[in-house]
């Protein structure tokens, strides 16, 4: 008689194929998961249980930002510093609901939320406002900051999505905007931007698009998804997508350039240098219904939310 494996590992998750029909290696046991919850799977085929998590702060929290030793977030109505023993500080006040999002250049963190707009550094928030003009004379004229919805920083300039557009600050001069003649138009609302290597994600209600380049007046747009972004589920990460030879594909989070991941309708997106752009996982998996989310690296790992 011969013998079979019951389950000598799995592939990952599988919810296209219809679970009857999951494909199985009978000399192995090797075989793809119908259904999976609170498991981890390493690129060995083994399904460990999810560690666990311990409850830091009792509070009600979002837009986290975390970076080496800087951490903010939002309670209530108020925009906080977290210290490294857990303990946090109230920076200012800001609207209830609103999501914030972060740039951080050196040591300063720009922050807006659609309402309020402001940078942190060290636990102390200012303004981001354009201040006194000091530079070469010129008949440019520069306006605050735009109260925007997203923000991220590329090659010496930070770029804010407000509605159907994207501004650009100066080089060099983050609180300088030419808002006549430094933008980009985009075909909707602008949900997401995030920066690589060498250019800019976009992710507006329709597309995402890549604009290629360092200077935004010379860059390229391509379309690289039919698909949005799941807002606020998009993340930066040092590393880089592997082909192997044998066939497949994994993330290498200990070499690469600066890279990004994010959820969509139709999958769990990696983007990187020139653009690159892969759905991991739409081959396998039927993402759930959701506009926005969350995402984070951490260990290695990606690790999305979506809110139905």
């Amino acid at each position: 008689m011969k013998l079979y494996k019951v389950l000598g590992g799995v592939t990952g998750l599988n919810t296209k194929d219809d679970p009857v029909r999951l494909p199985y290696n009978e000399e192995t046991g090797v075989q793809d998961l119908a259904v999976a919850f609170n498991v981890d799977v390493e690129d060995t085929g083994r399904v460990s249980r999810r560690k666990g998590f311990t409850n830091r702060i009792d509070a009600n929290c979002h837009s986290l930002f975390a970076e080496e030793n800087i951490c903010l977030f939002v309670t209530g109505d108020a925009l906080c510093w977290m210290y490294p023993d857990y303990g946090y500080a109230g920076l200012r006040n800001v609207t209830i609901g609103a999501k914030m999002r972060y740039c951080r250049v050196d040591d300063a963190v720009y922050y807006l939320n659609g309402y309020e707009i402001g940078k942190a550094i060290s636990a102390v928030s200012s303004t981001w406002v354009m201040g006194t003009y000091s530079g070469p004379d010129t008949d440019r004229v520069y306006s605050d900051p735009p109260m925007g919805t997203d923000v991220c920083y590329h090659n010496g300039r930070i770029y804010i999505a407000q509605g159907d557009t994207v501004w650009y600050s100066e080089p060099f001069g983050f609180n300088l905007f030419d808002l006549t003649r430094s933008y980009w138009k985009v075909d909707s609302r602008v949900r997401t931007l995030r920066a690589v290597k060498d250019g800019i994600f976009v992710g507006s209600e329709t597309n995402t698009y890549f604009y290629k380049g360092d200077e935004p007046k010379d860059t390229v747009r391509s379309t690289v998804a039919t698909y949005p972004i799941i807002q606020y589920s998009d993340v930066n990460f040092l590393g880089r997508l592997v082909f192997p030879i044998g066939g497949g594909k994994y993330i290498d989070t200990h070499s690469g350039s600066l890279s990004a991941l994010w959820l969509s309708e139709k999958g769990i997106c990696y983007g990187g240098h020139d653009g690159d752009f892969y759905n991991l996982t739409e081959e396998k998996i039927v993402m759930p219904a959701g506009i926005s989310g969350s995402g984070l690296v951490f260990d290695g790992r990606y690790v999305g939310l979506i809110n139905p």
